[in-house]
C-alpha cells in the first residue's frame, strides 16, 4: 500500500475534497447504516401515507420517515424547540449532529471561522408555518413564526446557530437538484479556500397540498395499491415518481487535512457540473444532450476519463420522460459502452426526497465506493425497448476495483447536476 505523502504526490494536480462524515434519515431509517442495510437488501420504504389522512388524493402512498424518527425528535429537543422549529430544521440538525459524529470532530478545537454550512432545499420551510398544524399528542393548534422558519435559509441559519460556525451560510434550492447543487457548492468552497463544510440536502413535503399539485402534474405514481411497487425506474410500467421525506448531512473537508488528522475517509470528489437546459420549467429535454453534456462536464473538470466510470447512480425518478431522457444521456455520451456500465436508483427503495435526493445518493455513491456493493433497482421487472441498459435490477451486486462513480441529479427547471468521486486512494489496490 502506498504511503499518504506518495498518495498525495501523485494526486498532485487533482484537488480532492474528503468525505469524512454521514448523517442519514429517510424512509429506511434514521441512521446512515439502517438505512444503507436497507438499500443493499433492495427494501422498499414506500407505504400508505399515515401523517394525515389521504383519500382526498389520487396519490396516497409515500415515503414517509418512520416512526423512530419522532421519537429522537423529542429525546433530542426540547419541548418549547419542538413547538417553535420546522420538522425540516430539526430533521437538518439531527442529521447534522451524526455527520460530524461520524466524522470525529472535536468542535472545541476546530476554527470555526473556516466551516461553511450549505443547505439544499427545495421547499420544505412552506409548510408548517402556512398551515395549521395538529401538535402530536394534543388537539391545539398553532402556528411556527412565519418570518423566523418560513425563509429557506433558515435551515442554514438554524445549524450556525446549533454549533457555532461562522463561515458563510446559505441555502441552494434548484428544486430536485438542490442537494448536488450544495454538494457541488460545498466541494468548491473547501478546494478554494482549505476550509470544511458542512452539506445538507433536506425536504419534508409530506402535505396534502403538496400531494395534490404533483398530482395536478400527473408526475407522481397512484399505484396505490401496491406501494412497495410503486417507485419503478426504466421499468417498462413506471408511472411517476414517489415523494419521500429524508435528510443527509455530508462532511466535506480537503483530502491533505482528513489524513492528517486520521479521519476515516469514504470517498473523495473530484469534480462536479452544473447546467442548464433551457428548455421547459418541467420536461426534461428528451433528447438527453442536457445531460449528457452535464456528464461529460464534470467528467473533464474532475480530470478523469469516460473509460474510469464503472458506475452511475442515476437520477432516476421513475417517471416516463426523465427515465427515458437520463437512459439516451448516457448512451449518448458513453456509446456502445453505456450497456457496460451498471446504473441504478434508490429512488427505486426510497422514494424521490427532492432537496434531500442529490446529497442521499451523493451519500451512497460514497459508500458504494468504500464498500464496493452497488444498490439495486428494485421493481425491475417489465423491459422497456429504449431502456436498456443494466440497471442492476432487483438485487445488490458485489463489485471489484471500482474507482470513479457519477452521482447525476436533475431538478425541474432545467437545472443539471453531475458530481464525481472517486474511490479513497488508500482504498484502492
Amino acid at each position: 500500500m502506498k504511503s499518504n505523502q506518495e498518495n498525495l504526490k501523485e494526486m498532485g494536480h487533482k484537488q480532492q475534497v474528503a468525505i469524512t462524515g454521514i448523517g442519514l434519515l429517510c424512509c429506511l431509517g434514521v441512521d446512515t447504516e439502517t438505512c444503507w442495510q436497507g438499500m443493499v437488501e433492495g427494501r422498499s420504504g414506500i407505504r400508505r401515507i399515515t401523517r394525515f389522512d389521504p383519500s382526498r388524493c389520487k396519490t396516497q402512498i409515500a415515503g414517509e420517515l418512520p416512526q423512530a424518527y419522532f421519537q429522537m425528535e423529542k429525546d433530542s429537543f426540547t419541548p418549547k424547540i419542538l413547538r417553535q422549529s420546522t420538522m425540516a430544521s430539526r430533521a437538518t440538525i439531527l442529521a447534522a449532529r451524526q455527520a460530524l459524529k461520524d466524522a470525529a470532530l472535536d468542535l472545541e478545537v476546530l476554527d470555526k471561522e473556516k466551516v461553511a454550512v450549505i443547505t439544499g432545499c427545495g421547499g420544505s420551510t412552506y409548510g408548517d408555518e402556512i398551515a395549521f398544524v395538529e401538535h402530536q399528542n394534543s388537539k391545539r393548534r398553532r402556528r411556527v413564526p412565519i418570518v423566523s422558519h418560513g425563509m429557506l435559509n433558515a435551515l442554514s441559519a438554524c445549524l450556525t446557530i446549533e454549533f457555532g460556525f461562522q463561515g458563510p451560510s446559505f441555502n441552494v434550492a434548484t428544486a430536485c437538484a438542490s442537494g448536488a447543487h450544495a454538494v457541488g457548492l460545498g466541494f468548491d468552497y473547501v478546494r478554494h479556500t482549505n476550509g470544511l463544510c458542512m452539506v445538507v440536502g433536506i425536504d419534508t413535503l409530506m402535505y396534502e397540498e403538496t400531494i395534490e399539485a404533483f398530482n395536478a402534474l400527473m408526475a407522481l405514481s397512484e399505484r396505490n395499491e401496491e406501494p412497495e411497487k410503486a417507485s419503478r425506474p426504466f421499468d417498462g410500467l413506471r408511472s411517476g415518481f414517489v415523494i419521500s421525506e429524508g435528510a443527509c448531512a455530508l462532511i466535506l473537508e480537503p483530502y491533505e487535512t482528513a489524513v492528517s488528522r486520521g479521519a476515516g475517509i469514504y470517498a473523495v470528489i473530484t469534480g462536479y457540473a452544473a447546467t442548464s437546459e433551457t428548455h421547459n420549467i418541467i420536461a426534461p429535454d428528451m433528447t438527453g444532450a442536457g445531460m449528457a453534456n452535464t456528464m461529460r462536464l464534470a467528467i473533464e473538470r474532475a480530470g478523469v476519463s469516460k473509460e474510469k466510470v464503472g458506475y452511475i447512480n442515476a437520477h432516476g425518478t421513475s417517471t416516463y420522460h426523465n427515465d427515458l431522457a437520463e437512459t439516451r444521456a448516457i448512451k449518448m455520451l458513453f456509446g456502445e459502452r453505456a450497456y457496460r456500465i451498471p446504473v441504478s436508483s434508490v429512488k427505486s427503495m426510497i422514494g424521490h426526497s427532492i432537496g434531500a435526493a442529490g446529497a442521499i445518493e451523493a451519500a451512497v455513491c460514497a459508500l458504494t465506493l468504500q464498500r464496493q456493493i452497488l444498490t439495486p433497482t428494485i421493481n425491475h421487472e417489465v423491459k422497456d425497448s429504449e431502456c436498456d441498459l443494466d440497471y442492476v435490477p432487483n438485487e445488490a451486486r458485489r463489485v471489484e476495483g471500482l474507482e470513479c462513480v457519477l452521482s447525476n441529479s436533475f431538478g425541474f427547471g432545467g437545472h443539471n447536476c453531475t458530481i464525481v468521486l472517486e474511490r479513497h486512494p488508500q482504498n484502492s489496490v
